[in-house]
């Protein structure tokens, strides 16, 4: 809500202003002024004083909700333009205190608040915004990582698993669980969300990889995921050597 309290004090300057003499005798502007005083040009420096035992009206201007968000970020990316980055935390959280359930805004803060170090902060954020939508994926993901970025592989996939979006739609939700519960050693666990999002996006160098090495650990036949990993585009030098090696050892064993 805004409101416009300058009008008010335009007018009392306005009237300390005028010197005493003008008070006295109307002053009549020359002839050659005449025309240009009530020309158009005037009239952004006109103000209108209410007469006397009038009241002098102030309206307010009421922002929607919408318009209040988008007003904010747009204050937070001042804020961080000009480097003030404890201004922009402060205007999210204040907009956040009042509309608890903007998610949107409590994801940038978490984020912002994870940039800095405050990984705490980042936390209880997520997990407030969690309270209040429990099924919302992307606070869970959000959440998620920043456990992961701890080590804290088996929270973070409790944290993913309390909730089941659609797989097509959140393809990084269900391989970030597929990679907590491979570290954290549910590999029974891993093989199955692997094999869900490999059914859905074959092409995925890091998932056979990771498919395959679950496989070895629980005894299984991991070659044909290392194959396929193998011949997928997206692996960095290190995943590929190590999985050439892998099958290298792996066929030698064979032969004796």
């Amino acid at each position: 809500m805004r409101k416009h309290p300058y009008l008010g004090l335009l007018a009392a300057l306005l009237s300390s202003w005028i010197p005493a003499a003008w008070t006295s005798e109307p002053v009549v502007p020359p002839t050659e002024f005449a025309d240009q005083w009530q020309a158009a040009d005037w009239a952004d420096l006109m103000v209108e004083v209410p007469a006397a035992g009038g009241e002098l009206t102030i309206t307010e201007v009421t922002l929607s909700r919408a318009e209040r968000v988008q007003e904010t970020n747009h204050e937070a990316d001042t804020a961080l333009a000009e480097g003030d980055w404890a201004r922009a935390e402060y205007r999210l959280g204040q907009l956040l205190a009042e509309y608890p359930d903007e998610h949107q805004v409590r994801l940038r803060l978490a984020a912002m608040q994870y940039g800095r170090g405050a990984l705490d902060e980042a936390r209880v954020q997520l997990q407030q915004g969690l309270e209040l939508a429990p099924a919302h994926a992307d606070l869970r993901l959000a959440l998620a990582r920043l456990l992961a970025e701890q080590d804290r592989h088996g929270a973070a996939f409790a944290v993913l698993d309390e909730a089941a979006p659609d797989l097509v739609s959140h393809l990084d939700y269900y391989s970030l669980k597929a990679e907590m519960a491979r570290r954290s050693g549910d590999c029974a666990t891993a093989i199955t969300l692997y094999h869900r999002l490999l059914d859905r996006s074959p092409g995925v160098g890091s998932w056979w990889l990771s498919l395959g090495l679950c496989q070895r650990r629980l005894g299984q036949d991991f070659v044909p995921a290392y194959r396929r990993a193998l011949a997928s585009a997206d692996l960095g030098n290190a995943s590929l050597h190590f999985v050439q090696q892998q099958l290298e050892q792996h066929g030698s064993a064979q032969t004796h």
